[in-house]
């Protein structure tokens, strides 16, 4: 079995200090309105919260290939692909609106069977490509 990370790019940090400022904007809000401190201590753990949640996100995203299946893995949820019905892969083009299981911007669509897909995003896709190739030679890539 084939472990591969998932990629991270600027999207995680981004949205994370963008929360961050919101919040804080928030608590200024709390504060100069007279609140009471118990709302800053919801705050505080919601933020917290939300924080754990990027976090795992982040660690438990992987995806990995045996001999038959490309499983992608995120927060103990799993999604099997066959990888003799991987038809194509090719480079995320725009936004995408199908299921995605990725921690990057950019990724790559993987069709499978009839008419799926899926966003995934390998931190090597190079390799990533080459390892589903060895196992299903048909691929488009």
């Amino acid at each position: 079995m084939i472990r591969f990370e998932s990629k991270r790019d600027w999207t995680f940090p981004f949205v994370w200090g963008f929360l961050s400022i919101i919040y804080s904007i928030v608590g200024i809000v709390i504060i100069s309105n007279g609140g009471d401190y118990s709302e800053l201590i919801v705050l505080a753990v919601v933020w917290a919260l939300q924080g754990t949640f990027y976090y795992l996100f982040l660690k438990t995203t992987f995806y990995t290939i045996d001999e038959e299946y490309l499983v992608c893995h995120s927060f103990g949820f799993k999604k099997r692909i066959r990888v003799s019905e991987i038809r194509r892969i090719k480079p995320q083009n725009g936004f995408y609106a199908g299921l995605k299981i990725n921690t990057a911007w950019k990724g790559m669509v993987v069709t499978y069977g009839k008419w799926d897909e899926i966003l995934i995003s390998p931190a090597q896709e190079q390799q990533f490509i080459e390892t589903i190739k060895t196992k299903n030679p048909t691929l488009q890539a």
